[in-house]
């Protein structure tokens, strides 16, 4: 199991990624992999903590389309994010990057 925190996880998986971006679905399926996670609760889990980062500015959605294939339900809006400068230099400050 990991011992570094989902939120910080997330950033890392987020920042790995560069300018290019990863998409919501993809930090869920890396984040329940890793943590041994599985199920509902775990990939809306995971969303929420995607919204919270993104309304505190850390992370910048680059794109964004319909689930087609009803990962998080049929309809709902998928995000594909990317770490904006206020985000890399939080990542700094807590000692995440």
């Amino acid at each position: 199991m990991n011992t570094l925190h989902m939120k910080g996880r997330i950033l890392q998986l987020i920042n790995a990624t560069q300018e290019v971006g990863i998409w919501d679905w993809q930090v869920t399926d890396a984040l329940m992999k890793e943590f041994d996670l599985s199920g509902a609760y775990w990939r809306g889990n995971t969303r929420v903590t995607l919204a919270d980062l993104f309304s505190s500015g850390i992370i910048e959605s680059v794109e964004e389309e319909l689930d087609d294939q009803a990962y998080f339900g049929a309809g709902r809006i998928l995000f594909k994010f990317r770490l904006n400068d206020f985000g890399r230099q939080r990542m700094r400050d807590t000692a995440l990057a």
